[in-house]
């Protein structure tokens, strides 16, 4: 009985096709396992992921693709990985002001508080800096206008922001859905 609790639990530790890991180089990367390739050593062969876990693809369509030894590749906990997450330039957010009105923009930009040079267009989102936004509609998603015909911006911090995902096959068009 115990011999077969601890096979089991070896077994879960074990990276397989469909696992995300973590591959020790320089810089460490993160994919998904799509094949294993035998041999005289064993390799993985890995779909690439970029900083915000999608994969990465090629001009062509096809998915960026490496092969990497087994033993240089280690299992992630993927709770983990969908807990953490940064805003990016070109994701959709709600905003919920105090008064209860909820405002819906599009990532435009990054503004350090005391004016100096943001790192999060480079690094990713730090949550310090302001988030620039462009207002849209929720439904269709039109930008939203001043009198004056320009664009209705707003900055926020990330306090009282979620980010949103959008259905484009809405029978009324395309619709943003609060996650």
């Amino acid at each position: 009985m115990i011999a077969t609790r601890q096979m089991l639990k070896q077994d879960q530790d074990e990276p397989e096709i469909g696992s995300i890991v973590r591959i020790k180089t320089d810089p460490v990367q993160i994919g998904e396992i799509a094949n294993y390739v035998h041999g005289r050593k064993e390799w993985f062969e890995v779909i690439i992921y970029d900083k915000r876990l999608k994969p990465i693809q090629r001009s062509d369509g096809s998915y960026k693709v490496k092969k990497h030894l087994v033993t240089k590749c280690k299992l992630l906990d993927e709770n983990f990985i969908y807990k953490h997450r940064t805003f990016e330039i070109g994701d959709i957010l709600c905003k919920e002001t105090s008064t209860g009105r909820k405002k819906y923009g599009v990532i435009v930009g990054f503004t350090h508080p005391d004016g100096l040079l943001s790192h999060s267009y480079a690094n990713g989102y730090n949550g310090t800096d302001l988030i620039d936004c462009v207002e849209i509609e929720k439904r269709g998603l039109r930008r939203k206008r001043n009198d004056d015909d320009s664009l209705k911006r707003f900055s926020t911090f990330k306090h009282g922001c979620i980010g949103c995902e959008i259905d484009l096959w809405h029978k009324t068009g395309p619709k943003i859905i609060n996650t």
